[in-house]
């Protein structure tokens, strides 16, 4: 299986709201990222001590929690299709609010 058809693969198994990113293909590898600021909705909550007593998430935990699950099901999938072995990820990159990582 070549990249373009990897891609395409990825494409018909996986909505729009089944993954926290998205996958772009760029030249010769597929591009997953994330972006919290995108991908986050505004919450309204009453100021009150009470009403949170817990400990909110940062942006970085979010960002990895993103590539974890999406990794997770793209590893999944490789597997089902018997291509585990063709294919590389680079270690994930996280600037600012984004994550991405590699597929080649």
């Amino acid at each position: 299986m070549n990249i373009n058809e990897l891609f395409e693969k990825i494409q018909d198994e996986f909505s729009d709201d089944e993954l926290k990113g998205e996958f772009l293909l760029q030249g010769n590898c597929i591009v997953w990222s994330y972006n919290l600021e995108e991908n986050t909705e505004e919450i309204d909550y009453q100021d009150d001590d009470d009403y949170f007593n817990f400990e909110a998430t940062s942006s970085e935990e979010l960002l990895q929690e993103a590539y974890q699950e999406d990794l997770e099901k793209l590893q999944e999938l490789l597997d089902e299709i018997e291509e585990t072995g063709n294919w590389n990820f680079s270690d994930f990159e996280s600037i600012e609010n984004i994550i991405s990582f590699k597929v080649f």
